[in-house]
């Protein structure tokens, strides 16, 4: 495929403006939030962030492409929240131009590399990335990759060699902001498989190296996995997980994690057609049976999805390319390796650059005039609105809580910061109460504990204090062992009590 150098250029900046512009509109109300959720310890407890001095010392590791433009913001706003949604909301329109930039490179028409462009900048789903600015990363990430895949396809119009640098510098600048920007490169094989010619193409000339590379590292993975450990600290993992977001205390049959998994895939689909009751914390509970509305709609999604994959493959590239991308970044947070989550909306955030492309695609060929514009219009205002509508969670760690709570009372993660919420305000008794109904739906809440232990040690009540500090300690949680030894230390000092 030809790729037009004007195109790739982007030598009209109406669409970048136009963009920010719209982004700036919908997210407005982040300018009045606060630090909520894990600005915390990303930002705000962060001394890497204060100078570059400090960022070369590293005390904190980790997405070491955000802490820079952190230093940006500290240098130029301190530690007023507003200030920084600036950056937040510029890469996020950035973002909207690249998709329309990829729309355009991918040939798309001018009205499905707008929907595309919208749908992006619009959806709900979204709304998690920008509104927060701890979720930086992923909002940069999706940027690297986005310049990346764009200076590959670059390449391949005069095979200027300088391009296929640039894809490589954006590539690890996008793992220096996130490490699910590791599949980048497949997206320049899916590109080359379905776009070139044999002939015109670099990475992918031939099938039987990757082939063979496939099939040593699949050997490879299965080896570590089944005789050297690794099923082992798979099933710890994902019974870990359960425990923590599905309340989960029964037997640890092996099928079990998979039906959660593919149950916790079609709620967050869901979310992308109907994107109401969002919360930054969802509790995905076991699947009672085969007959789960989730897990059948899972089933039946994966079908469809293999089917229009292999339809895409001949009679439609974009297609094949958007999906491509959708799920090669949906893999690394999919959970098939368990994580934090079983679901959140943030895992959208770089996905949907790959469904945007699919949606424009087929908006844009449309064939009633009306479906096309005003249908269109009509679902992008919507979900403009919707968004616009979220940023207001985002607004405190009150409003954020409390949304959390509406959404999923069931979640004990939740109900221990609500609680932490009321602790802040001095309200003892609403915090009590939340604290007592996080351990009640899971007594393994290594953190409602140690709270609990507190509020009854400022209420006088010692023995219950120690009965709540004895669990936290025989949780024995490895993020928590600082606290264990001082809250260790301190009982024994005050009170002449020693705990284990």
């Amino acid at each position: 495929m030809k790729v037009d150098r004007k195109i790739l250029a982007g030598q009209s900046l109406f669409p970048l403006m136009v963009l920010l512009g719209l982004a700036a509109l919908v997210y407005t109300r982040t300018f009045g939030a606060t630090w909520t959720y894990d600005d915390f310890p990303v930002i705000v407890d962060n001394p890497d962030i204060r100078s570059i001095g400090a960022f070369l010392k590293n005390s904190y590791p980790g997405r070491p492409l955000r802490e820079i433009t952190y230093l940006l913001d500290y240098a130029l706003f301190g530690y007023q929240p507003a200030g920084w949604h600036l950056q937040q909301i510029f890469w996020h329109g950035l973002n909207g131009w690249l998709v329309f930039r990829l729309a355009t490179a991918l040939q798309l028409n001018r009205f499905g590399r707008w929907c595309a462009a919208l749908l992006f900048l619009l959806h709900p789903l979204q709304v998690e990335v920008v509104a927060n600015l701890s979720h930086r990363k992923d909002a940069l990430a999706t940027a690297c990759c986005l310049v990346g895949i764009l200076a590959y396809l670059r390449y391949f119009h005069g095979r200027q060699w300088r391009w296929l640098l640039v894809a490589a510098v954006a590539w690890g600048l996008g793992l220096a902001a996130k490490q699910t920007a590791v599949v980048l490169p497949l997206l320049f094989l899916a590109y080359e498989a379905v776009f070139l010619p044999p002939a015109q193409r670099l990475l992918l000339r031939r099938w039987w190296p990757w082939l063979t590379l496939l099939a040593l590292a699949g050997a490879g993975v299965g080896a570590w996995f089944f005789f050297f450990g690794g099923l082992a600290e798979y099933t710890q993992a994902w019974r870990g997980l359960l425990v923590a977001k599905s309340n989960y205390f029964g037997p640890a049959a092996l099928f079990l994690y998979p039906l959660v998994m593919i149950k916790s895939w079609a709620f967050m689909a869901l979310k992308l057609f109907w994107p109401q009751q969002l919360a930054l914390e969802y509790t995905i509970a076991v699947p009672g049976g085969m007959t789960d509305p989730f897990l059948l709609g899972g089933c039946l999604g994966l079908f469809v999805l293999v089917g229009v994959f292999f339809w895409s493959w001949r009679h439609c590239r974009s297609v094949f390319f958007g999906l491509s991308w959708a799920c090669f970044f949906w893999v690394p947070v999919s959970n098939l390796w368990p994580l934090v989550y079983l679901a959140a909306d943030r895992y959208w955030y770089t996905p949907m650059a790959g469904l945007a492309l699919v949606a424009g695609h087929l908006a844009g060929r449309l064939p009633d005039r009306w479906w096309r514009w005003t249908g269109t219009a009509i679902v992008l205002m919507v979900f403009g609105i919707l968004s616009w509508q979220q940023t207001a969670v985002w607004k405190n760690p009150e409003a954020l809580w409390t949304n959390a709570y509406h959404v999923n009372p069931n979640s004990t993660f939740t109900l221990n910061n609500l609680g932490n919420v009321n602790l802040l305000k001095g309200d003892l008794i609403a915090a009590r109460r939340f604290y007592t109904e996080s351990v009640a739906l899971n007594p393994t809440n290594g953190p409602a504990h140690f709270n609990l232990g507190i509020i009854f040690e400022q209420q006088g009540e010692l023995d219950g204090a120690l009965a709540h500090y004895q669990q936290f300690l025989r949780l024995d949680s490895p993020l928590y062992r600082n606290e264990a030894a001082t809250l260790r230390r301190r009982l024994a000092l005050q009170y002449g009590v020693r705990l284990n």
